[in-house]
């Protein structure tokens, strides 16, 4: 490991995660894409097809939504589910600040109006969350409405410029691989 214990013997909890560990993640993960039997194409548009549901503010639903447009589209459906994990808890504050902003701007809206009454919108959902009553389901709902709106217009935008730019070097290393992998 190379975590840096203490004087007593403790872990030294200074970084937030092992780089190398992450790179390692990565690289598993880019060589199940590449390990897939389907055309590069199809490998390819699947992955690009998850890339764009994790890009959606829908947590729970991305996976859903990336297997059901695989299907549809005859893609690659393990390529779907992986390309999915490109949302992941270190990239979603990136993913989601981007499709907000992107999404005031296409609605004409003001990209401030979420900083600007973040604590009010956070209360209501705290007061949800401990006393659930229509009423304050009725505020949350109120508070949140003028978030989420520009959330899914500019998710859905920056989901689709995301996924044109993950397929073309997709398609590219899977037909590499596969080309490599057939001459041995």
């Amino acid at each position: 490991m190379n975590e840096k214990l203490t004087a007593s013997g403790e872990r030294d909890g200074s970084r937030l995660f092992n780089i190398a560990a992450v790179r390692s993640k990565i690289r598993f993960f880019w060589r199940r894409v590449l390990l897939l039997r389907a055309t590069p194409h199809q490998v390819a548009l699947g992955f690009a097809i998850g890339v764009f549901s994790a890009f959606t503010p829908f947590l729970g639903v991305q996976t859903i939504l990336a297997f059901a447009l695989a299907f549809v589209l005859r893609v690659s459906m393990p390529a779907a589910l992986l390309g999915t994990f490109v949302g992941n808890p270190l990239s979603w504050p990136a993913i989601w600040s981007g499709s907000y902003f992107a999404g005031a701007l296409l609605l004409g809206q003001d990209p401030a109006y979420a900083a600007d009454h973040f604590t009010d919108t956070a209360n209501a959902l705290g007061a949800t969350l401990s006393a659930p009553s229509p009423e304050t389901l009725n505020t949350a709902v109120d508070y949140l409405s003028p978030i989420v709106e520009p959330m899914i217009v500019g998710g859905l935008l920056v989901g689709l410029i995301a996924a044109v730019f993950s397929y073309y070097p997709t398609r590219r290393a899977v037909r590499v691989f596969q080309r490599h992998r057939r001459l041995r």
